[in-house]
């Protein structure tokens, strides 16, 4: 599948992307679920862009920019009006070969 085609509320199978930047952690809570870490890392195929979000105060430092992984079983969100790609229970993220048809940089 490709950035373009997830669609918001839906999971999907498999998405090859690369790292574009990351930022992280950042502490999000409330008192009803107490503090959290989540790891927000910018990822780009030849179709666009999206965030992937990483819950966990170390679930980020395994992955660098420029990487290109492949998540499978992950589902897409909207969050503030953007796509947002996570792995929920059953996702799983594999660091892939160099991909030379995936961009390594965005245009602003």
């Amino acid at each position: 599948m490709k950035i373009s085609e997830l669609e918001a509320s839906n999971t999907f199978d498999i998405l090859r992307v690369r790292i574009i930047s990351r930022q992280g952690p950042n502490r999000v809570g409330s008192r009803a679920r107490g503090m959290k870490f989540v790891w927000n890392l910018l990822i780009a195929d030849e179709t666009g862009t999206s965030v992937l979000s990483l819950w966990g105060v170390n679930t980020g430092e395994n992955f660098k920019v420029g990487q290109v992984i492949g998540i499978t079983n992950g589902w897409c969100k909207l969050f503030n009006g953007q796509k947002q790609v996570s792995l929920g229970r059953e996702g799983k993220i594999k660091i892939l070969p160099d991909d030379p048809s995936l961009p390594r940089q965005i245009d602003p």
